[in-house]
């Protein structure tokens, strides 16, 4: 039946299941349950999101209906599915329910053994003879951003979505490895008219875009700066070469309880200016007073830039880091609204492999200039390079997902390992791709860094 709430018309799907409810996950506008649906005399683990369709409550621009009505649009083996919906209309809510996927991206990171690099050892890495750990993280690093990259590619290129909210916590794995791009509440649809938006939330129109969208230190630098016409889609490719750099961030060990031993972002000089050395980043940090083994202690990757401090001060990590833009390096920076509004202490770009100690020993064969906003029109093939080409201020230069698909270090050694259960005529790209390696699949690959791959029942 349709159910009508202040405008909101939609067919409803059916009724939502009615078993009972774990919930996962707890947001600022919506939460998320685990439940199981029997179907055609089947039994199916879900998720149920839920959030308010009420103007009052809802927290602009997270809009629910709009995320339903974009997945359902975006059919794809790296985007997640929408399996039912439904509309309560005595508590004005809305609730949608998708495939149950037991892991994240986050959670993969935040494992030390998602390193090429033991915790501890006394022998230096071999470029040349890169170790069986090196060379299981790299298999696993380029598959997984090989997926992400291929799941961004349709929502640009066929469904002409611009995700605006690229996070490891937005991206789910299945137990068999496979890429689940999550979360659309606010995503952008280029092209759309007036009518197809017309049950939003939140209208949008390029002429008054939101720019309150993305999160921390994921945000591309241009949203800091009040602009209502952007390019939604250069806004995803700065958030993957954020999200990318994290695979290659220190692992920090940290007691929930106590998050003064913790500082995410990795900030190592001071806001006075001081530009004296920084110290050399490692793959590992753990605080003093802190011991591995102690069950009340976690790991947790650092983020390569720090939103810690609000935008302003996300601005400055930005700067420290890619250097203080200028016409050279952001010719477009000075007609952002806000642009003249604040003033930034002039400084230097950094060299990326300098602040990304998890880089593979390999990654050494290849000098890559990271210091440039305009990157040479010839790919290297280290990851380092690839994330060097998202990273970039001026938001027309930055590498786009499509043509990320066919960097050279997707086609180098170990191959592209793709889950079993991935459609292999879904994949984009020039690289060799293959179901298995070394007699193991893409999921058994993942269980030897992270418990809960093998663990968690599907």
């Amino acid at each position: 039946m349709a159910l009508a709430v202040e405008g909101f018309a939609m067919e409803s799907t059916p009724s939502i299941p009615s078993g009972s409810r774990e919930t996962v996950a707890e947001g600022p506008v919506s939460l998320v349950s685990k439940s199981l649906l029997e179907r055609e005399g089947q039994t199916q683990c879900i998720a149920i999101k839920t959030s308010t369709i009420h103007l009052k409550y809802a927290k602009e621009p997270h809009d629910i209906i709009k995320e339903a009505r974009l997945i359902a649009s975006a059919c794809h083996p790296n985007v997640v599915s929408i399996l039912g919906h439904d509309i309560d209309s005595s508590s004005q809510t809305m609730s949608f329910w998708m495939p149950y996927v037991p892991c994240s991206l986050l959670v993969l990171l935040s494992s030390n053994d998602f390193s090429p690099h033991p915790l501890v050892s006394i022998l230096a890495a071999d470029p040349s003879n890169p170790s069986p750990r090196e060379q299981r993280f790299v298999l696993l690093a380029k598959s997984l951003m090989f997926q992400v990259l291929n799941g961004v590619t349709f929502l640009h290129e066929n469904a002409r979505i611009a995700h605006r909210d690229i996070k490891p916590s937005n991206i789910l794995l299945t137990l068999s490895g496979r890429v689940q791009l999550i979360d659309f509440g606010i995503s952008w649809k280029e092209g759309e008219d007036l009518a197809a938006k017309k049950n939003d939330l939140w209208v949008e129109t390029p002429e008054k875009m939101y720019f309150e969208v993305s999160t921390g230190p994921y945000r591309a630098p241009e949203l800091l700066f009040g602009p209502r016409i952007y390019d939604a889609f250069a806004i995803d490719s700065w958030s993957l070469g954020a999200t990318f750099a994290e695979f290659f961030t220190s692992v920090c060990l940290y007691n929930p309880l106590d998050d003064e031993d913790f500082d995410f972002g990795g900030d190592e000089q001071s806001d006075s200016g001081d530009e004296s050395p920084a110290k050399p980043a490692e793959p590992f940090i753990i605080p003093k007073g802190l011991r591995v083994g102690d069950p009340s202690n976690r790991w947790a990757r650092d983020s390569l830039f720090d939103s810690t401090r609000g935008e302003i001060g996300l601005a400055w990590s930005i700067f420290k880091t890619r250097g203080s833009p200028n016409e050279t390096t952001w010719p477009s920076f000075l007609s952002l609204p806000d642009a003249n509004k604040l003033s930034f202490i002039d400084t230097q770009p950094v060299d990326l492999p300098s602040i990304l100690p998890n880089l593979p020993s390999s990654a050494q064969q290849h000098e890559v200039d990271t210091k440039t906003h305009i990157p040479p029109e010839t790919m290297s093939p280290t990851p380092v390079d690839l994330i060097h080409r998202f990273l970039v201020y001026e938001p027309s230069q930055r590498l786009r997902p499509s043509k990320a698909l066919t960097h050279s270090w997707f086609t180098s050694e170990p191959p592209l390992l793709l889950p079993a259960d991935f459609p292999t005529t879904s994949a984009d790209g020039e690289a060799s791709i293959s179901l298995g390696w070394g007699g193991k699949s893409l999921g058994e690959w993942l269980s030897e860094v992270h418990p809960q791959w093998r663990n968690s029942k599907g």
